[in-house]
């Protein structure tokens, strides 16, 4: 991974502390992870995942969990699915924010933070996507 994408984890850790409740750093983890492969994505997610409960006044180490649990559980599933795809990418950031609005008891208009949760991971993985194409050729 590259200085950007810590750079686009930062900022996505201060808009979801200061602005939303939409798990944007769960986002970027999960586009990260998806178009990356690579274990050094477990580490980074335990860091902002621990950051992100200092900030938001919750019990540390929760969001590192959901976050470590979830992208394991798609990286498991890699050799099953193509996982670097726009259905996919969909249908594991509606999942993986309604578990995680759910579990931090994020009650007010759940089911529509997930949709549009889902219609952000799909244009931060596009974003990523098309930088990383870039750099390739």
């Amino acid at each position: 991974m590259k200085l950007s994408s810590l750079l686009l984890l930062i900022l996505a850790l201060i808009l979801e502390v200061s602005l939303t409740t939409i798990p944007l750093v769960f986002l970027v983890l999960l586009s990260l992870a998806v178009l990356y492969k690579e274990a050094i994505i477990f580490p980074i997610a335990f860091l902002f995942g621990i950051f992100l409960d200092l900030f938001t006044f919750q019990t540390p180490g929760i969001s590192s969990t959901i976050l470590i649990i979830f992208l394991f559980l798609v990286l498991l599933y890699q050799r099953k699915f193509e996982i670097a795809t726009n259905r996919f990418i969909v249908a594991s950031s509606f999942l993986g924010s309604f578990g995680y609005l759910l579990f931090m008891k994020y009650n007010d208009n759940l089911l529509l933070q997930a949709v549009l949760s889902s219609i952000i991971g799909l244009i931060i993985f596009r974003i990523i996507f098309k930088f990383k194409d870039q750099k390739l050729k």
